[in-house]
């Protein structure tokens, strides 16, 4: 065993007006994480994944992959991207790399869902954080209320300050062993969810995205928010708890 290089890079997600979670997204970070799948000196140990958008983290999944009257343009195969999309959750869990979110912004649905499959999750002060699809959406919290609850590992008072932090953090963590890191994040993963329970998620939530009322539910944010608008995502979880259940 011998200690590699510093092997560490940034991952910065940038899908404007709000970093959707779209079809397109979903492969290239296929793409990006299989290429991953290896030992060789060149694969860092440890990836931060950022945004280059200052209102967004990761926003969530596109809803044209939901809707049959607003279907994905030009047309895919939706169900074929969906199963790309749980592939990458577990590959999160998997790959021999450390993977750390740093999160200023807002992260709903399927970028909470992401972050959630990191082994290390910091945020900054305009971090919020969402699960839409309970209602198709309800709820949000942010940064210091993420931390309290366990959401997050800590957040900062500052962008500059979670940004000093985080890069500090990964400089010491690539100069380790790669072969520790590897078997310390495995040892951490046996005490997740198994991979039966992540199956049963999925096929679930299949299940319900196939019901004709929840297509029917996001063929009407679809319409109401604009076709999923900057404005309208800025304050998602309000927004349709207000338009679409009258709360």
């Amino acid at each position: 065993m011998h200690n590699q290089d510093c092997t560490a890079t940034r991952l910065t997600i940038s899908n404007p007006p709000i970093n959707l979670w779209t079809a397109q997204l979903i492969y290239e970070f296929n793409t990006y994480l299989l290429s991953l799948n290896n030992t060789h000196a060149s694969t860092p140990k440890i990836i931060v994944i950022s945004s280059d958008l200052p209102d967004f983290y990761i926003s969530h999944l596109d809803l044209h992959l939901l809707s049959a009257a607003h279907p994905v343009a030009p047309p895919i195969n939706a169900k074929d991207a969906l199963n790309t999309y749980f592939e990458n959750l577990t590959l999160l869990q998997s790959l021999p790399v450390i993977f750390v979110a740093e999160i200023n912004g807002r992260t709903w649905g399927a970028g909470d869902e992401h972050l959630m499959q990191m082994d290390m999750r910091f945020a900054g002060p305009g971090a919020f954080f969402g699960a839409p699809e309970a209602a198709l959406g309800v709820f949000h919290v942010n940064a210091t209320e993420a931390a309290r609850v366990g959401w997050v590992h800590f957040a900062f008072a500052t962008v500059e300050g979670l940004r000093e932090y985080v890069d500090g953090l990964v400089r010491r963590i690539a100069k380790f062993e790669g072969d520790a890191i590897r078997a310390t994040k495995r040892s951490v993963a046996r005490q997740k969810p198994t991979m039966a329970m992540f199956e049963e998620d999925q096929a679930a939530f299949a299940a319900f995205a196939a019901e004709p009322a929840v297509r029917g539910r996001a063929e009407r944010f679809l319409e109401i928010s604009r076709d999923q608008g900057r404005v309208w995502e800025l304050d998602d979880g309000d927004n349709i708890v207000e338009y679409m259940y009258g709360v």
